[in-house]
């Protein structure tokens, strides 16, 4: 299985003064990691407080995420951003970030980091009566696509994602893109798909769990036993008005 390399530690120069829980860096760290390794983006770079990750999309340039809201720093980081969809995603709340930010910025919806460990093993994957599951390690990279399948037309009703990552050894598995199709909700089957992802993880040998979750979908995953973290604030310079 080919995983990456062992991850950069963040680069601390100018960053908050107070120095940071070890596992907190190291939780963040890791989420940045394999939340590139689910998306298919560039590689992350430490920088000064944290991490960029070059993205290239028209609605979403790219990111800085910050561990912590050093004032100083964010403020500094925020004058340097001229350009629409460059995200700034630091771990606080969104009352300390704002201040910190030009008026201009927008924010996103709230978000949460959380964690779990994994069990050693995983039960067996059955789904409800008129489903299918389709779960597969991507090329053998450790990236790891798992689809719920309407089993009478074939079409996906939950879906989603999970990364190893080599932040830690053994490697933490990181989840994204966890959705289930408005048609087939509360049917079971985001813990479903929670279940099918995690049982391939741990076969391929992640002991541990990291995701960011909309506050739709933290209930969810506190109901599995996941536990939160931090909050995630994400903010940006919007895109300019359409003619």
């Amino acid at each position: 299985m080919n995983l990456p390399i062992d991850n950069p530690p963040i680069d601390t120069a100018g960053s908050h003064s107070t120095p940071l829980p070890a596992a907190h860096r190291d939780t963040v760290r890791t989420w940045v990691y394999g939340w590139a390794r689910c998306r298919g983006t560039a590689t992350p770079v430490a920088v000064p407080g944290g991490f960029h990750i070059d993205i290239g999309l028209p609605e979403h340039a790219g990111r800085y995420v910050l561990p912590a809201a050093d004032p100083g720093l964010l403020r500094g980081l925020a004058a340097s951003i001229t350009v629409p969809n460059l995200w700034i995603k630091v771990c606080a709340p969104r009352e300390e970030i704002a201040p910190l930010l030009p008026p201009a910025w927008e924010f996103a919806e709230p978000q949460f980091l959380m964690s779990a460990a994994l069990p050693v093993s995983a039960g067996p994957v059955v789904p409800p009566p008129g489903y299918l599951v389709e779960t597969a390690d991507k090329d053998g990279t450790g990236v790891i696509d798992c689809r719920v399948l309407d089993a009478a037309t074939g079409e996906p009703a939950a879906w989603g994602r999970a990364a190893l990552t080599h932040a830690s050894a053994p490697p933490s598995a990181v989840y994204d893109k966890i959705n289930t199709a408005p048609a087939h909700r509360r049917r079971g089957l985001g813990s479903l798909l929670m279940h099918a992802l995690t049982a391939y993880a741990v076969r391929l040998g992640a002991t541990h769990g990291i995701l960011v979750a909309s506050p739709a979908g933290r209930s969810l995953y506190r109901s599995l036993g996941w536990q939160y973290h931090a909050p995630l604030t994400a903010a940006r310079i919007p895109s300019p008005p359409k003619p």
